[in-house]
């Protein structure tokens, strides 16, 4: 069984290379592609019913992952929420809570019936160490998954039980972002690794720490850490991120319509 399992990885790091290699190669007609994106909240992000039922003002609600959801969807994007928990939008308090097992078979479900969408997950806050979870839990099962993209916003353990920071991109992850605070129970930056890039929220270089916007930059500001997750710029460098992968941009659009660290330019 452990020779067959590592077979498997050894198929899934071909095939992301194969998959980077072709993001890279030249745009043609027929190059978009459709994709599966679940987005996991974090510890308190439940969805409240007016979100779910649409009736929310867009800064209103409990969970800014949900919202970011509803902003993916589209033809070619179909979305999935779960809490941090691994339950359903309203029900984060069901007992048991299902955790990442379940996030990774609805994963494993729509590979088998569209195995050639693109996986794409965001995790915020808690929300990232079950992202890490979810990932980890699909490369180390009998038939493993690739996951083309991951972003974290913000990704924290601090809390979740004897559950510590991952210390390693789990394999089957073709590429990552992680957008984060400078907060001391945020993971923060990641060790070098060419699949991840780390944006630094706090450094104004990066576009997102202005004078009169959330403390980024801050070792203790928990005000921050959630401002981060309703952040319409940071949702605005993730959607724009994804949609390149569904649809990459022609060589003749230019590639820096964004400020470093994919802010909207000014």
């Amino acid at each position: 069984m452990k020779s067959l399992q590592a077979l498997y990885i050894a198929l899934i790091v071909c095939g992301v290379a194969v998959s980077q290699a072709a993001a890279q190669s030249p745009v043609g007609a027929g190059s978009q592609r459709s994709a599966l994106v679940v987005l996991i909240g974090g510890m308190d992000s439940d969805p409240t019913p007016e979100q779910i039922a649409g009736k929310s003002p867009r800064h209103a609600g409990n969970s800014g992952m949900y919202r970011l959801r509803g902003d993916l969807h589209s033809p070619r994007v179909a979305t999935e929420y779960f809490n941090w928990n691994g339950t359903r939008a309203s029900r984060i308090n069901t007992k048991p809570a299902p955790q990442a097992a379940v996030i990774a078979e609805t994963i494993r479900q729509h590979v088998r019936q569209h195995p050639r969408d693109l996986v794409i997950l965001v995790g915020n806050s808690w929300g990232g160490h079950t992202t890490w979870e979810v990932c980890q839990t699909l490369v180390e099962s009998s038939a493993p998954v690739a996951i083309d993209y991951v972003v974290f916003l913000d990704p924290s353990s601090t809390g979740r039980a004897n559950e510590a920071r991952p210390k390693h991109l789990p394999i089957n992850i073709n590429r990552a972002t992680n957008f984060y605070t400078r907060n001391l129970f945020g993971w923060r930056k990641w060790p070098r690794d060419e699949r991840i890039e780390n944006i630094d929220l706090g450094d104004e270089r990066s576009g997102f720490q202005t004078p009169d916007g959330p403390a980024y930059n801050s070792t203790f500001d928990f005000k921050a850490h959630v401002a981060a997750e309703w952040d319409e710029r940071i949702h605005a460098a993730i959607h724009k991120r994804i949609t390149d992968l569904v649809a990459p941009p022609t060589p003749s659009v230019a590639a820096d319509k964004l400020a470093p660290g994919g802010a909207p330019a000014p």
